[in-house]
């Protein structure tokens, strides 16, 4: 597939390790997954969110109705003077915060209950942890020859009533505990975002690529059981926040990549240290959508890069040069 290879040739360019996975909006159609080096980390691989959580700590909020809230985005007497004193639910997408995202969650916990707020993340496709390893019911469509490469590993929340506040806004705002995802998963959650809140079942077939960027809005059916995951509004909202977060917050360097072209990409980031034995460096998250002249989300983009910077660097990065690529503007 060309816009694998092509996914290959950006991260081999830059000397990192990394996965990245492009899935169609319309259609639910995943049309890229590309991992550098497969036998250690690919698209199906179990990797923390980081703080890709926020997304879904946001997406509760909003599907709740809660109020237009600003939090603190520092520590009482921290000295950092770069920082806001508050931070809207808006802007923990944009520039991100832990201690608003930490706030955030125990307010949410307050207003909602334990219960709803891990109801809707189960509806977001990040359910709790189960006995199985794998998730076998990830797919709706698959061609056969990739059944053994992608079949992903289970994603979860290991949250309950009984979880410590500490554990509870450490999970949903750093997410460095207690949540498992993988690419394809994330990928999947933003599909939905893209499409106004409502989740297609994926689907991988072998097509062509220039069919899928070619694919009009108009002539976009939909395919298996689409199921809405969280209200219109709140997808939008998402949206809004990742685009700001490309133009101005922790992803502005790409902003300029797409410039001329009518199109536009926005994500959140998401940056923590990496696993043993490499605790000294950092992984990178970035997740995605990649909108069309008419500001309609078109594709997903997850990229996660192991001990290879913050998520607004190579993971953003790589993101960005694909989506180029994939519109036909390099």
């Amino acid at each position: 597939m060309a816009a694998n290879e092509r996914a290959l040739q950006i991260m081999r360019a830059k000397r990192v390790e990394a996965i990245t996975v492009i899935q169609e909006v319309g259609t639910g159609a995943v049309f890229v997954f590309a991992a550098s080096q497969p036998s250690d980390l690919d698209v199906t691989t179990p990797v923390n969110p980081l703080s890709l959580s926020k997304l879904l700590l946001c997406a509760s909020w909003w599907d709740h109705d809660q109020p237009d809230s600003n939090f603190d985005s520092t520590k009482p007497n921290a000295q950092n003077a770069a920082s806001p004193a508050r931070v809207s639910v808006h802007e923990l997408i944009v520039n991100g915060s832990d201690f608003g995202g930490k706030q955030m969650a125990t307010a949410l916990r307050k207003s909602v209950g334990t219960k709803t707020v891990l109801e809707n993340f189960k509806r977001y496709g990040f359910g709790p942890r189960t006995i199985s390893s794998r998730d076998d019911t990830f797919w709706n469509e698959m061609v056969t020859d990739w059944k053994t490469r992608l079949v992903p590993s289970a994603a979860y929340v290991s949250l309950s009533d009984e979880t410590s506040d500490n554990e509870w806004t450490d999970a949903l705002s750093i997410g460095e505990i207690d949540m498992q995802v993988t690419a394809l998963h994330i990928s999947r959650f933003l599909q939905a975002v893209g499409n106004d809140g409502v989740m297609l079942p994926p689907i991988a077939r072998e097509e062509q690529l220039a069919s899928s960027v070619a694919t009009s809005t108009a002539s976009r059916a939909a395919h298996g059981n689409p199921i809405r995951v969280m209200q219109q509004s709140t997808a939008l909202r998402l949206q809004s926040a990742m685009r700001d977060c490309v133009q101005r917050g922790t992803a502005k360097r790409i902003a300029k990549v797409l410039e001329n072209t009518g199109w536009k990409i926005g994500g959140k980031t998401g940056s923590g240290t990496a696993l043993l034995p490499k605790r000294s460096q950092i992984d990178g998250w970035f997740a995605g959508l990649i909108f069309d002249p008419e500001n309609k989300a078109r594709f997903t983009v997850a990229t996660f890069v192991r001990s290879g910077g913050l998520g607004g660097e190579n993971a953003a990065m790589i993101s960005a040069q694909l989506a180029r690529w994939l519109i036909g503007k390099n």
